[in-house]
């Protein structure tokens, strides 16, 4: 039996913390991501995969929708709490050269309940059926994907698209390039994407608060040089993103440690020129640590 029980937190203008306790016996697995249950099984064969899981959201912190900010500051009176139950399920086909190409469809039904002051509406239902094609490709030193799929909720249909790549040199100092893009139309508060932070539940701006920003287009950049000595690894990226109009650029220091098992991530991030409001920080740290079951796949 594989168990996996690492904890961290996003430190900054806004903190929150994270744990994750996992158990997986062959192809099934039992992880609660803090305040998610998560239940999966995912068998895998000589070309390919799949998976059918199901997921409930108890603690009301889906979509980080308790957090909002509007320029440059927490914005209380757009909090809500968003839970969640759901279900869904996917194959990947493996192909030749590292290729892979496959499809997921997930239903999820939401709750949300009021929060901030100038929200009156009380607990209200959504529904959101998500279908997605998807392509990629896995080497040791590249790996990326592109998505195209639809949401279907009561607001209506919802088209996506969205790619990201990773590359990175072999060598002990070695560039590494990151990329994330997405378009969409008519998407709500719940599935535009969340930007900002250095944890990896985001399309990553560092000195940004978690989320800070939700986005229908983007595109983001991150690139540095990465050293790697033994156990241990640092790098010092840049991030670009321009989103919805608007652009940010941060800075960040990142550092590592694994033997084995066992892991420590620690991040800080700065951004200058981001809208700030008084008092409001332009600095944000993360860590997570622990026991991990198997950060370097040797598949996709």
């Amino acid at each position: 039996m594989g168990v996996y029980r690492p904890g961290g937190a996003q430190i900054g203008a806004s903190s929150f913390g994270i744990v994750t306790l996992g158990a997986r016996r062959g192809p099934a697995s039992v992880t609660l991501f803090t305040d998610t249950l998560d239940l999966r099984y995912g068998p895998e064969w000589e070309r390919g995969r799949g998976w059918v899981g199901a997921r409930a959201q108890f603690g009301g912190t889906a979509g980080m929708m308790m957090a909002p900010w509007t320029d440059g500051a927490p914005d209380t009176s757009r909090a809500r709490m968003a839970f969640y139950e759901g279900v869904e399920g996917g194959a990947l086909r493996y192909l030749p050269g590292g290729l892979y190409a496959g499809g997921q469809v997930n239903a999820r039904l939401y709750q949300l309940s009021a929060q901030g002051q100038s929200v009156s509406d009380g607990v209200s239902q959504r529904r959101i059926l998500s279908t997605d094609a998807l392509v990629g490709l896995w080497r040791p030193q590249i790996q990326g994907y592109a998505r195209l799929g639809l949401d279907v909720s009561d607001v209506g249909p919802s088209p996506h698209a969205t790619v990201e790549l990773r590359g990175e040199g072999p060598w002990r100092v070695a560039p590494v390039v990151e990329l994330r893009a997405g378009i969409a139309e008519n998407q709500d508060e719940l599935n535009l994407s969340r930007l900002g932070g250095l944890n990896p539940y985001v399309v990553p701006l560092a000195g940004a608060a978690w989320a800070e920003w939700w986005v229908e287009d983007y595109a983001a950049l991150r690139v540095g040089p990465r050293l790697t000595a033994g156990s241990f690894e640092l790098a010092l990226m840049s991030d670009l993103a321009v989103f919805d109009g608007q652009r940010a650029v941060g800075f960040a220091a990142l550092g590592g440690w694994q033997k084995e098992r066992r892991f420590v991530d620690l991040s800080v991030g700065y951004a200058p020129w981001i809208p700030r409001q008084d008092d409001v920080g332009r600095v944000s740290v993360y860590v997570l640590g622990g026991v991990d079951w198997g950060r370097r796949a040797a598949a996709p």
